[in-house]
């Protein structure tokens, strides 16, 4: 079998036009798209790093009037960054934003102008942001995992819910055209029935596994006390570990240990490790293409996990219950690199080109009984269909009408952030709202409660519990949280 000469891209815009063509396709998120739209007042925090790419979805149409940052350096970088938007567009850059180190300073003394919140900042601070930006209501845009407790996720679901406001998480693959071409084609028969779920990712791309904390003095311009947030104190710290030197080889002499700004991934109180990092990219078209369920059992495998840090590499299967479109089936979920020094990958199913797959460092194997939907990547924004045979069967069937669209399109394709604004000011229901993101996220969060547990759980989604480990209960929830955050 050889591999397909036609580029991808060039397939997916062909057989988007194609579904177009053949099939009234359904209405947009958006209600309204062709009235003026309103300009926000838009606060971010977290400028910084994800914030500045974020900040850039949604800087050019709307007024970006506040920025937060416990980074005074990595705050004036942000604001530099903003400006170069309007410069690199030909346009005015108009008044600077006002800026804080505290959001929740920003709230008490600019709360009435502000619109909307983006919040872009580590996972342990997403709930305490949001819970801010909520209870003044005001919508929010949440960067994924949402948070990285399922307790957390579902109080912010609560509360978002009360609020009335609109909400989003921003992962990217929910806005794209390929995540829509999965579902349709695996909701059609594409594929025949559907079996099994593959997923892999590369990460971590950070230290993981053991580490130990050492404690330098802490940098001028890190605000360490606004950083920690809702944790229990404690001096500022850096750390060392059999995965550190490894990761300074290849990051070069300006990399340092320390979980500022973006190494706090890999430790369980401020990030949720390689399934936060890319779970709910990786995830979310089977999440859709299963109808959203929750797993009732997680099976777990992995190297060392630690009270304070997740393994190296980690094997999961999730176990789904049958349905009326589907028969029981696994999601598996491979990550990291195992000792041997090879890629922690699924094994390919036959029908997927060898070389294909080996280029693959991230991915996901839709497994049916007369082909499988193949996609290298996490956002699952380009997808194929092997065998080519039936690949081509699949274009046909677009191209005549027998295969339809019948997934709501998003209006702006990869950019969850201008999604959402855009819903705000002309109407319309964001496609990663806290409705649908917060199930998301739970299905990741899963993995990390088995991880953590160090054996299989079962899940009750109802009672929000572990029904055969009571110890894994712990982790469900933040063990406390620190007087003036929440």
């Amino acid at each position: 079998m050889t591999v397909p000469t036609f580029s991808r891209r060039r397939f997916l815009t062909h057989t988007a036009g194609l579904a177009a063509a053949t099939a009234l396709g359904p209405n947009l998120l958006l209600r309204g798209a062709d009235t003026a739209s309103k300009k926000l007042n838009i606060a971010v925090i977290g400028a910084n790093g994800k914030g500045k790419v974020d900040t850039g979805k949604v800087a050019l149409d709307h007024n970006i009037v506040a920025m937060v940052d416990i980074d005074s350096k990595r705050l004036d970088e942000a604001v530099n960054a903003w400006e170069k938007l309007f410069t690199k567009a030909g346009q005015t850059v108009p008044k600077a934003p006002k800026l804080y180190a505290d959001y929740r300073r920003m709230f008490d003394e600019m709360a009435s102008g502000i619109d909307a919140v983006i919040v872009s900042t580590p996972d342990h601070t997403h709930y305490p942001a949001a819970m801010w930006a909520l209870n003044h209501k005001k919508p929010v845009c949440v960067q994924k995992p949402l948070c990285n407790t399922i307790w957390e996720i579902r109080e912010l679901h609560r509360t978002a819910r009360d609020a009335g406001v609109l909400t989003q998480m921003g992962n990217q693959g929910r806005t794209m055209e390929g995540q829509r071409f999965a579902k349709e084609w695996v909701d059609q028969g594409a594929i025949g029935t559907l079996k099994e779920i593959r997923l892999w990712t590369d990460r971590p791309l950070w230290p993981q596994g053991p580490l130990t904390k050492t404690h330098p003095e802490c940098p001028p311009n890190v605000n360490w006390d606004l950083w920690l947030g809702t944790e229990v104190n404690e001096p500022y710290f850096q750390f060392d570990g059999p995965s550190v030197a490894a990761i300074q080889q290849k990051r070069g002499k300006g990399w340092q240990p320390a979980v500022h700004p973006w190494n706090w991934r890999g430790w369980w109180q401020f990030g949720s490790g390689s399934l936060g990092d890319m779970g709910c990219h990786i995830m979310d078209a089977s999440f859709s293409v299963l109808g959203q369920q929750i797993p009732v059992k997680i099976d777990v495998e992995s190297s060392p996990v630690t009270e304070l840090n997740g393994p190296l590499w980690t094997r999961l299967v999730y176990h789904f219950a049958a349905t009326d479109k589907h028969p029981a089936l696994t999601v598996s979920w491979h990550d990291g690199v195992l000792p041997d020094g090879k890629p922690n990958k699924p094994e390919r199913d036959p029908r997927i080109p060898e070389a294909v797959f080996d280029k693959a460092g991230s991915g996901m194997m839709f497994i049916g009984t007369d082909g499988v939907v193949f996609e290298p990547d996490a956002y699952c924004e380009h997808p194929v269909i092997y065998p080519e045979e039936r690949f081509a069967d699949v274009k046909k069937d677009m191209e005549s009408g027998k295969i339809k669209k019948t997934e709501p399109r998003s209006p702006t394709p990869d950019n969850p952030q201008g999604e959402w604004a855009l819903c705000i000011a002309n109407g319309g229901t964001p496609g990663s709202n806290f409705d649908y993101a917060a199930p998301l996220a739970e299905f990741v969060s899963l993995g990390n409660l088995a991880l953590r547990s160090g054996q299989s759980i079962e899940w009750d989604a109802k009672a929000m519990k572990v029904t055969n480990l009571e110890a894994a209960n712990r982790f469900v929830k933040r063990p406390s949280y620190r007087p003036g955050w929440v």
